[in-house]
């Protein structure tokens, strides 16, 4: 027989003990109603009415037993009504849909219900599950997934077939409800309809999406117009938020030297390049910062290229990542108000106060959702609630206000065990590296004119700002050297980020205090409460107490990960 033996070298870390958390005054979660029933609706509309046989009164509806309830509506719309075809085909079906043409409400739960105000849900749907997530690409935040799964219906006699030929639903809300005791029931969750499409094992699928799509569409729906100089005809406009530096300005004339920088008022126009050379006033014709625009005294000699403070919308200076996400999601993006989530963006502010510099191109055609997801980097993080409402925040320790707690001892958590930390901050990372005062047009030494030898004048600056010229963005970090060298020997040095920050003491502020985060010993739990379902976001703090795992006395986490199905399923850190 072989012997082994291993020997692993170990390094004790500094383990700060938590303070004794004084639970009496921490809000309990609500009671979980009747085995956490919930409901669903669906709006359709009709297409065409196609005939069945009639569905023999002796074949029972398909029952179901599950330990939720749930219940959905589907809004939907009758495309082709009855009365073109006649009424003798649907006189003998048993439809519970509405053959007139117009917005229709289909009804379905995983049992039958009937509800105070006399809606009927009718049974044949399968419990559905849903999910948010911040922990992707072996990361912690950025811009949330989701995974809605589908609306699945019991399709056993063929009985709902004719949903795929006669109901439109894509676009249209669907809301899950939860049911209350006094007979009433509570929008929990909304989304939209994909489609309607056939399922697997006897079912038709009604296919959800997110609130995502709203974001998915251009950042910017002004062009310039087709009689515009062939290089920009009926391309998008540029546009600018916060100090944009070294920007190539799009030139809108063929016969002067007319360029615009910014789609918009702009704050200031700081300088203008020809060369890398800064001009003169007198070298500039006109400059008008309601349009930001200017024309230049003379034809260019060397690529053009200007500084200017960006956005200016309604008298105020849009220059933080809040001011500018509520701009591009609201604004641009075309987000009713009611969608905002004013306390997250409220604290967002407080938490993220840098300024901040994004410029895109009349060559570019980014998303809003795309220019959020790079405003939230490095420690952001963004998502809609299951109410539809846009959240974002900054990733960090919990700030000690929990919403309520989970308890073993109180039975309101059923189950909890460790889970696996992230790949890219477990090891932690001893460094953190990320870029800051973007340079939009890096130029070369052929592109710069003026005599950069020794001794000599510059008309660009010097070695130093010929230098920064040449480079797309500077570089910010945060490390700690003990965690390499002494304690985790495997610690991780990622690759910079690229941030829109605009300075380099607001960079390294935001990556000191992420390092800080991840050097902080954290921990994930995957837990079970036992609350009703949707009761839970991404991002909300949470105290915890579970017999061992050192939350005996309590602790306070942050949720990064929501699954509702049969049951509700957390990650909490801690």
């Amino acid at each position: 027989m072989r012997v082994f033996l291993v020997r692993i070298e170990e390094q004790p870390l500094t383990v700060t003990e938590p303070a004794p958390l004084d639970l009496s005054g921490v809000t309990r979660p609500p009671p979980r109603v009747e085995a956490g029933r919930s409901l669903a609706m669906v709006r359709a509309f009709t297409r065409r009415p196609v005939w069945h046989p009639p569905v023999p009164a002796t074949v029972p509806p398909p029952l179901r037993a599950s330990a939720r309830t749930t219940l959905a509506t589907v809004q939907g719309y009758v495309m082709f009504g009855a009365s073109p075809f006649g009424a003798a085909p649907f006189g003998a079906r048993r439809d519970r849909l509405s053959l007139a043409i117009g917005d229709v409400m289909l009804r379905y739960g995983t049992i039958n219900y009937i509800d105070r105000d006399h809606r009927e849900f009718e049974d044949g749907l399968r419990t559905p599950s849903f999910s948010r997530t911040i922990l992707t690409g072996g990361m912690v935040g950025g811009w949330a997934t989701a995974s809605l799964g589908d609306l699945e219906l019991d399709n056993l006699e063929g009985e709902r077939s004719d949903l795929l030929r006669r109901v439109a639903v894509d676009g249209r809300p669907v809301e899950v409800l939860q049911p209350r005791p006094d007979g009433t029931t509570e929008v929990v969750f909304e989304c939209t309809a994909r489609d309607i499409v056939p399922g697997d094992d006897d079912t038709v699928r009604i296919r959800l999406r997110d609130w995502d799509y709203l974001l998915d569409k251009p950042a910017q729906t002004a062009t310039y117009p087709d009689d515009a100089p062939p290089e920009i005809a009926n391309r998008r406009r540029p546009f600018g938020y916060g100090p944009c530096n070294n920007v190539t300005p799009t030139r809108i004339a063929t016969t002067v030297p007319a360029y615009q920088f910014n789609d918009g008022p702009s704050r200031a126009l700081r300088a203008v390049y020809v060369a890398g050379i800064p001009q003169l006033p007198a070298d500039l014709a006109s400059v008008d910062l309601a349009s930001s625009t200017f024309t230049l005294a003379a034809e260019p000699a060397g690529d053009v290229t200007c500084d200017f403070d960006g956005l200016v919308v309604d008298g105020v200076y849009l220059n933080t990542t809040a001011l500018v996400i509520d701009d591009l999601a609201f604004r641009r993006g075309g987000l009713p108000a009611t969608r905002k989530s004013v306390r997250h963006f409220e604290r967002f502010a407080a938490d993220m106060p840098g300024e901040v510099q994004l410029y895109v191109s009349h060559g570019e055609e980014p998303t809003v959702l795309s220019l959020i997801q790079r405003l939230l980097a490095p420690c952001g993080w963004g998502a809609f609630s299951w109410r539809g409402q846009l959240q974002v925040g900054v990733w960090k320790v919990a700030t000690g206000s929990p919403r309520c707690l989970l308890s073993k001892a109180e039975g309101t958590l059923i189950g909890l065990q460790p889970a696996e930390l992230p790949t890219e901050v477990y090891p932690p990372p001893w460094r953190l590296r990320g870029g800051y005062d973007r340079n939009w047009t890096p130029q070369t030494a052929s592109q710069l004119k003026g005599d950069d030898t020794p001794g000599a004048v510059d008309p660009v600056g010097g070695p130093e700002r010929r230098r920064w010229l040449a480079r797309g963005q500077e570089i910010a970090e945060a490390k700690d050297e003990v965690t390499r060298d002494r304690l985790h020997l495997g610690a991780q040095d990622p690759a910079a980020v690229e941030t829109c920050l605009a300075d380099k003491i607001g960079c390294e502020t935001v990556l000191q205090a992420s390092l800080a985060h991840w050097l902080g010993n954290r921990a994930h739990y995957r837990v079970v409460p036992d609350t009703p379902p949707f009761f839970f976001d991404i991002g909300d703090e949470v105290a915890i107490q579970w017999d061992g795992h050192g939350l005996e006395g309590g602790q306070i986490g942050v949720v990064a990960e929501v699954a509702e199905g049969e049951w509700t399923e957390l990650v909490i850190e801690v």
